[in-house]
This record gives C-alpha cells, structure tokens and sequence, in this order.
C-alpha cells in the first residue's frame, strides 16, 4: 500500500506498457461491468459497488430485500453502506447507511426510492434516486471513499446517517453519532457483533461536507431531535439511530461528502480521509481509480471477437483483485511491520485457483499474505480458515487450507519469505491441528483419532474434513522434503495416503460400486446413501455428495483409478456424474473433478466439460452460484486461457483455451502469450506447442510456465489423442 499515494500519471504509464499486444484500446477497466454477479438468481451474491484492488472500503447500495450483498437490484433504494465483503454464502458489515433525501423521513423504510440509469464500474458508481431527481455518484479510494450528490434546487436537501446499520442480524454494544457545524464533519462509531466474525469489532467513520450545513441533529427510532448534534448509547435494540443534515442546493452546486473508515480509531480514519482525499475533486479521484484498474487489470490482455467474453473475463478478473482487503495501514490488533491482510472469508474457497492466479500475475500480494500469515501465527498462536475484522474464525469448513496457501507458493518459488518461518504454521496445523469440525465437542479426541486411524469418526464434516486433512499432510510433506526435515516428510506422507480408509469398496449406486463413506469408530462404514447432498456443517461431507468427495484426491488420483477399476471405468463412472448432475461441479470441492478425467489419460473430456461448464453456468448475469470472493471468477479466468492449477503442487492442466490470444503479464514482468483457434465449436487440443516446440502432455509444470514465451495451441470440434496417455 506504499503506493496509494503516486500520481495518477504514473500509473497511466505503467498501464500503457502493457497496452502494446492488447486487442482492446486499453480501456479494461470500463469492460468490467459490478452488476455480473448481482442481478442473477443463483446467489452469486456479489457486491455491486466499486472498489479499488485489494481496498478496505466498499461502498454500495442498500435494499430491503438484498442477499448477502446487501443488495436487490429490483428493489428501491434505502441507502449507501461503506463496507461489504463479496460474493459470500454468510454476510458480514453493511456499517453506517447514507440516505439522500429531500425533506426528511425517518423510518426506516420511509425513505425508499425506486431508481435508474445506473452506471456500475469498478472504480465508480452512479444512481438517480427517481423519487427525488437526485443523482449519487461515488468514486472510492482505499480507506476512504468521495460522495457527489447532485440535488434538485431545495433549501430541503437532506443527507440521512444511520449508525446502527448492518446487513446481518447482531449486537450492538456501542453507537454513537456526533456532528460538528463548525468543521463540517461527521462521526460515527458502532460496535458490532454478528455475521461471519466470532467477535466484536469496531468501526469507526470520520466524514466531511464541502458546505455547511442550515440544520443539523440525531434521530432514534422515529423521534427526531433537531440541533442535538450528539448521541451515545451504550446498547442499541430494536430502534435505529443515527444523525441528519440539512442543506440549501438552490445555487445548483453539487454537494459533497468524503468519509473515511478506521478498525482503529477516528484518529486514523481521519489520518486516511486527509491523507488520500484532500481535495474536493471528484473527477479527479475517480481517474485515479480507473488508473489503478488498467495497471491492474492490463495483466491479462485477451484477444476475441466477442465483446461479452471481454465484459464476463474483466469483470472476473475484477472479482480476483477483490477477494481479500489490505488493512496493514489499519491493524487494530496488534502493532507491527507486517502487512495485515483483512476479510480472506475462506481459504477453503481460494486457495484452489485465486491465490494461485495472482501467484501468477501478482506475486507480491501472494508474498504480502503469506508475511501476514506468518504475522497472525506469532500474535495468535494459530492461523485458521478465515480471518474476518481482524479476528480468526475457528470454524473450518475444511481442511486447514491456509497450508495449500504457503506450500503453493513455497513450490512456485514465491520471493521475499523466509520458508522456514512459513513452515512453522504448516508444522502447527500439522502436529496440533487436524481436528476436525472445531465447534463440536472433543476435538481433541477427534485429533487423537486422526492420527491413529487416519480418518475421523463419522459427525459433523468427519468425511470431507478427512479428505482434506490427507491432502494437507500430502502438502506438508512436500514442503518438509523441500526444506529437509525428513523426519516430518515421512511422516505427514505416510498420513496423507490413509485416504483410503474411507473408500467403501461395497457402497453402489447407478451400477458402480465403490465410494467414499462415513466410518465409525469401530471401523463399521455408514452405509450412506452416495447421492445424499451434505450440507453447510452437515455429516459426513461439507457442501457435496459422495458423488463428489468420491474423486477428492488431488495426491493421489492413480490410486483412486485403481480403486474404481481402471481407467476405462473411472472415466465411465466419472462422465456419468456429469452427465447426470451428481457431481457438484459448480462448488470448489469439484473444481478438480474435471481434471480427474486427464489423470485416466482423457484430457479430451476435461476440456470438454469445463466447456460446457463455461457455456452454462457463467453469463452476464452471475457465476455459478456463490463467488466465494473471487474463487467462482478465478475459475472463470484460468480455464478461459487454457490453464488450471492443482493448488497445493507445482503443475497445471491443459484446456482448450476459450479465447484466441491472451498476453499474460507474469510477476516476474516478463509476458506469456497464449494462442488457439478458438471457437464455442473448438472445445478439444489437437496439437499444443511451448516455444514452438511441440508438447504431448497435458500437464506442464510451473517452472516450464514461467519460462515459456509462447503456447500455440491447434483446437477441434471433434474429440483427439492429443495429451493421452
């Protein structure tokens, strides 16, 4: 974040040096389009407002019947919240509502306003509230945010704060909404309990006016109290509160606001609103945002015909420079030189193909959150699944995934980390965790029994939590060879091939026998129905069937081939869920099931159900299903370019790319250029070459990536032999 402060001219420069090979006019950041994700029914649950990458501010509208986002685009507008967290199944913040008025309404729902000719950008937002012709425009910095209010000529012009505002249901133990006349400025402070965090946090807000305002008071619940210009409470339950000003816009002068949030104090959000918005210029700050996304976005510059692909592939890649927020310059917790990466909701979701993209094209915020990491193990004694306001949530969804994070990033020779120190959490989480869904009782019975049998007994996410468990050990293993540790290496290796112990050779369905199943203790299989859907914290597997867990072995699918029968069968068992919808393959515990057909040596059915997977499950309107902050749209941009990781290990697979040329500004600086016949017709590799030479596999490491120019791929319509094996 040292450089939130370069002039924008600079940035326009850096963006252009990538503009050379590009098949657009460098105008990336305006095919990025906010409302994909929001205005579909399958719960992508994006936020619509704009934010800079990897921003700690995220404003947005609000409505009564918005999701997780906070937001229902068909719905009237209540209001502006300042911070939001994207594309989740389990919402969090949604702090401190603005609500544009003329006259002023204090209820709650008094105040909706239909609206329209919204404009949805990355670096900025529009809306005319049609119930009062005023225009609201935002353009965000990275603590602090610029509003532009455009009025009707009314000497009633009103901006409403509510203090007490979020998008989950919580506590709230302290509120408190103060305005100062004579400075301009307003300031409002709640302490919130509810969401996703397991704790309460504090939010704190500094905003400032460009004119002064003719009234000015507080409000709670319905009651009004004009010229009380403070009010406090130290628990707020059922009634709102907050503070109103009212402004004279008859001189046409266009209103604004600036405010900044702070986890810390009002100090240092004023410290961030002085710093980053010291001037009342709109236009000016909104530039600067649309700078910041070109040299951002300009990272990977696509060639196609369809300016649809073009909107869906930026507005994913947007998705990706927004999976998690960078508070170093905020870190209420604990003082240090570390950066403080804020809101990872859940490396169960991104460590599969996010973080392993921008390993790719932005390897210094890889490195940042992986010091920030090794920051929270020293201060917490342990780093879990997610971190949300500055707080650990214990309750895993999975694995303890933040090991595929480092052990990733270890392998592809991240720079600027001492390994051995990173080692260290994966060591932790190797020795003292492993123990299973951790808000039920005797976990550590559950860890003892991890390590006896392999597997723990049949509860709550026991099987998938076994799954994964293996596949971190297989990880650790990796990382403790690497760095020498035998004696960890054989260890943790030895455990991550007790997988099978979960593999039910009697359990049928649909004609195939042989699934992964519920064990109990005393060593009795549950007998579970294959097709039976687990849900969130459901028993034995987290958000997926048998079905899907069946094919959960990213170490060891020649095992797992075997198992089935050979790979004539495993590819037969494997296109019948697909093609009949048991494999949950819009949800990550899938994402390497398509992949699992390239293992039984038919790269032609991978490429072809990411396909048709490209085709059905991803427009215009949304993903499939939730973003998972950035893990839905990650997905979306390696396949789209041929690629995809095995997240955890050193190689990727081979797709047909979906575009004709993509130009890939790797972290290194140096470009790889990928080209294909593209076509929705061309779904299958016929010959593939890296650096003009010819290549048969369709795996390639990462060191080969990284020093490969360029990918010439020749595509079909109809299935090859290419990449068979």
């Amino acid at each position: 974040m040292n450089m939130k402060n370069i002039l924008p001219f600079l940035l326009t420069a850096v963006s252009l040096i990538g503009c050379q090979e590009a098949d657009t006019d460098c105008h990336y950041a305006d095919y990025v389009h906010t409302e994909i994700g929001v205005t579909d029914n399958r719960g992508s649950n994006c936020v619509i407002g704009p934010e800079l990458p990897y921003g700690s501010i995220n404003p947005s509208p609000f409505t009564e019947n918005g999701n997780m986002d906070g937001y229902d685009p068909l719905s009237p507008i209540r209001g502006f919240a300042q911070l939001h967290v994207s594309g989740t199944g389990w919402s969090t913040y949604g702090h401190f509502l603005i609500s544009p008025q003329i006259g002023f309404q204090v209820g709650l729902k008094d105040h909706d306003s239909p609206h329209s000719q919204d404009v949805n950008k990355a670096y900025y937002y529009k809306t005319h509230l049609d119930r009062y012709g005023i225009t609201t425009e935002i353009a965000p910095s990275y603590y602090s945010t610029l509003y532009q209010f455009t009025f009707p000529a009314t000497e009633d012009a009103v901006l409403k704060f509510d203090a007490s505002q979020s998008i989950m249901k919580g506590s709230i133990s302290k509120n408190s909404v103060e305005i100062h006349p004579e400075t301009n400025q307003i300031r409002m402070h709640i302490r919130f309990e509810g969401g996703w965090p397991e704790g309460a946090y504090n939010l704190y807000l500094v905003g400032e006016f460009n004119q002064k305002a003719i009234e000015a008071g507080t409000w709670e619940g319905n009651e009004t109290f004009a010229n009380q210009l403070l009010l406090q409470k130290d628990s707020v339950k059922g009634k709102h509160m907050g503070g109103y000003c009212k402004f004279d816009t008859r001189n046409d002068q266009k209103l604004l606001l600036k405010l900044a949030l702070s986890f810390t104090s009002f100090e240092k959000a004023e410290e961030f609103l002085q710093k980053e918005i010291p001037a009342w210029d709109f236009e000016g700050l909104k530039e600067a945002g649309k700078q910041a996304w070109e040299n951002k976005l300009s990272s990977i510059q696509i060639k196609t015909s369809s300016e649809d692909q073009k909107k869906m592939f930026y507005s994913s890649l947007y998705r990706v420079f927004t999976l998690a927020h960078d508070r170093s310059l905020d870190n209420y917790q604990w003082k240090s030189d570390a950066p403080f990466w804020d809101d990872n909701y859940a490396f169960w979701d991104t460590f599969r193909s996010a973080y392993p993209l921008l390993t790719l094209i932005d390897e210094n915020t890889v490195r940042d959150n992986i010091l920030a990491i090794i920051d929270r193990f020293k201060h917490n004694g342990c780093v879990y699944d997610g971190f949300i306001a500055g707080m650990e949530r214990t309750a895993d969804q999975g694995g303890n995934d933040v090991d595929h994070i480092i052990v990733d990033a270890y392998l592809k020779g991240v720079k600027g980390i001492d390994w051995k120190e990173a080692y260290q959490v994966v060591k932790y989480n190797a020795d003292h965790r492993r123990i299973g869904f951790s808000h039920q009782k005797d976990t550590t019975k559950n860890y003892e029994k991890y390590k006896k049998y392999g597997w723990i007994p049949a509860c709550i996410m026991s099987s998938s939590q076994s799954l994964e468990f293996a596949y971190n050990d297989f990880c650790a293993a990796l990382m403790a060879k690497g760095l020498g540790y035998e004696s960890d290496f054989r260890t943790y290796y030895e455990r991550s091939g007790k997988w099978i112990c979960l593999w039910n050779p009697d359990l049928k369905d649909s004609g195939f026998k042989g699934f992964m199943d519920g064990r109990n203790e005393d060593g009795t299989f549950t007998q579970m129905n294959p097709r039976e859907y687990g849900g969130s914290w459901q028993s034995p597997f987290y958000e997926a069937s048998s079905w899907t867990y069946s094919y959960y072995v990213p170490h060891d699918f020649d095992k797992l081939i075997e198992l089935m029968g050979g790979k004539e069968q495993f590819v037969k068992r494997l296109s019948y869920g697909f093609e009949n919808k048991l494999i949950e393959y819009t949800n990550e515990p899938a994402f390497l099931a398509f992949r699992a057909f390239t293992h039984a040596g038919r790269p032609d059915l991978s490429s072809y159900w990411v396909h048709h997977t490209l085709n059905s499950s991803y427009d215009l309107t949304g993903y499939p299903g939730n973003d998972d902050t950035g893990s839905m749209a990650s997905w979306y941009i390696f396949c789209s370019l041929g690629l995809f990781p095995n997240a955890g290990q050193d190689y990727y697979y081979f797709n047909a790319p979906t575009v004709s040329k993509a130009v890939i500004r790797l972290s290194d600086q140096r470009t790889l250029t990928i080209k294909a016949n593209a076509a929705k017709e061309n779904v299958y590799i016929k010959r593939c070459k890296v650096n003009g030479k010819r290549w048969n596999s369709p795996f390639i490491r990462h060191a080969d990536l990284m020093n490969a120019h360029t990918i010439e791929m020749e595509l079909s319509s109809t299935p090859t032999d290419w990449g068979k094996f």
